[in-house]
């Protein structure tokens, strides 16, 4: 971990920046950090990377991950609260939507996180979930700097409750696959689904799903029918697929540019 990471708010003498930034982002999370370093790496986009030392950039993409990893976790943990009649089919379901890329990055808009995330206006009109990307590593941040117990009250009392209707998003189906042989028929990709059984009990039949795309594995799921199986598959893969059909537009467009 990098050095400047470990260093306190309470020992800084803040510049007038800081102070904007810090009182931003208190606003936000609705608590005051301490390590108002590692916060600031989060909201540090690949594009605008911190150059601090020859040959070496830092950005949020080690703590996007990390983030990403502990909101699974609380995600799981709220839910399973909150629907304590509920199966591990819909439990699986409603995480995935919540955590699903589009779905935090709506979430990041919600809560004001663009006005804060360092990024250059090239790679806006490339990369689709910046600020759920910036959301995760928030969270990551929050891990580091006050713990797990105090980040899952911060994202469950502050994020989830405030800005996620658990019953609106219950009768929010996705057709992820239709959409996915959509994208595929446009681009003339071939997409398979190695679709077989998993597990040995006959009374709950489990299926997994492989998707592969031009014979490149993009989604994997899990489901007690082959439909459910291969729609999870689907919705691991549909970023993927949207993300080449974006690529394939811009080329379109840069090809039918004047010279």
């Amino acid at each position: 971990m990098l050095k400047f990471l470990s260093k306190p708010i309470r020992r800084l003498r803040l510049t007038a920046a800081d102070k904007e930034f810090y009182q931003h982002l208190k606003n936000i999370l609705g608590f005051t950090p301490d390590n108002l370093d590692v916060y600031k790496l989060a909201l540090v986009h690949r594009s605008a990377s911190l150059i601090i030392s020859p040959g070496q950039k830092v950005d949020n993409e080690r703590l996007e991950y990390l983030g990403d990893a502990i909101l699974d976790a609380i995600v799981a943990d709220y839910l399973f609260a909150e629907f304590p009649n509920s199966d591990e089919g819909f439990l699986t379901k409603m995480r995935a939507k919540i955590v699903s890329r589009n779905n935090m990055n709506q979430l990041a808009i919600s809560i004001g996180l663009p006005e804060l995330v360092k990024v250059n206006n090239g790679a806006l009109n490339h990369h689709k979930y910046i600020y759920g990307n910036a959301l995760e590593a928030i969270v990551g941040a929050m891990f580091i700097d006050k713990g797990f117990k105090f980040t899952s009250d911060v994202v469950v009392n502050n994020f989830l409750r405030r800005h996620i209707d658990l019953e609106e998003l219950q009768s929010v189906e996705h057709d992820y696959k239709s959409r996915l042989l959509e994208i595929a028929q446009k681009l003339h990709i071939k997409v398979v689904f190695d679709t077989h059984d998993y597990g040995d009990d006959r009374q709950k039949p489990q299926f997994e799903a492989v998707l592969m795309w031009n014979g490149r594995e993009i989604g994997r799921g899990l489901g007690q029918s082959k439909k459910e199986a291969e729609q999870q598959a689907s919705m691991q893969g549909i970023d993927e697929a949207e993300r080449e059909m974006q690529e394939d537009k811009q080329r379109e467009h840069t090809d039918e540019s004047p010279e």
